[in-house]
């Protein structure tokens, strides 16, 4: 029921997310795939964007990978990014899981960055607080933006709002990550305030410098 309204929320947005062009995924530090990356960025897009990062993880992706001193591979969630809100979600938890555990195992030195936006921040936010719980050590830093699930009074957002997403997540619930998070949400956002602006759902690119400088800061 927690996310059953999602659906009417996001239909709006999502047409115009979904309209925007997506860049290509071409990262000039990024690791050979054949070989194991010193950090691995994994996003997850929001509702309806194309399969990969999306209009905005992209762009943080890129940040990301000129700013780390070593060599950094981006991997996008697979998952359907839909209006099936809850189905989808628990697909990019599965597989946000999978690829975090995989690489893992494969690459014991490799960090990861958790990157989401709107519905892809709930995925992020779900898989850490469920599937990944136990596997968190390897986790550098989340980077959550637009997310549902904000809760206010947490010590890690930056917001100039002072209320909770349509679907908050509680006080607490992300307390193994807290040192290692941030959660960007602007003021009146549809959702991560349950305000009335779809404009500010859409405008976190503000954010890709504090954003980027920070999981390079906390990866490095």
């Amino acid at each position: 029921m927690r996310k059953s309204r999602m659906v009417t929320l996001v239909a709006a947005g999502a047409v115009a997310v979904g309209g925007m062009a997506v860049a290509p995924l071409t990262f000039a530090a990024e690791a050979p795939r054949n070989g194991c990356a010193e950090v691995e960025v994994l996003g997850a897009r929001g509702t309806t964007e194309r399969p990969g990062l999306g209009v905005l993880l992209t762009p943080l992706a890129q940040r990301i990978t000129r700013e780390m001193p070593g060599t950094v591979r981006t991997t996008a969630v697979d998952y359907p990014a839909s209006f099936n809100y809850t189905a989808s979600v628990r697909q990019g938890v599965a597989d946000l899981t999978a690829k975090v555990q995989r690489t893992a195992a494969a690459c014991p030195e490799t960090r990861f960055v958790l990157t989401g936006y709107s519905q892809g921040a709930d995925v992020v936010g779900d898989a850490v607080t469920g599937p990944l719980a136990g596997d968190l050590d390897r986790v550098a830093a989340v980077l959550l933006f637009g997310d549902p699930t904000f809760t206010a009074g947490e010590a890690f957002n930056v917001t100039d709002g002072n209320r909770s997403g349509v679907f908050p997540r509680g006080r607490g619930r992300l307390d193994a990550v807290a040192d290692r998070t941030r959660s960007f949400c602007n003021g009146n956002d549809r959702f991560c305030q349950g305000g009335a602006s779809l404009a500010a759902h859409l405008n976190y690119n503000q954010f890709l410098g504090d954003a980027s400088g920070f999981a390079a800061d906390r990866a490095g």
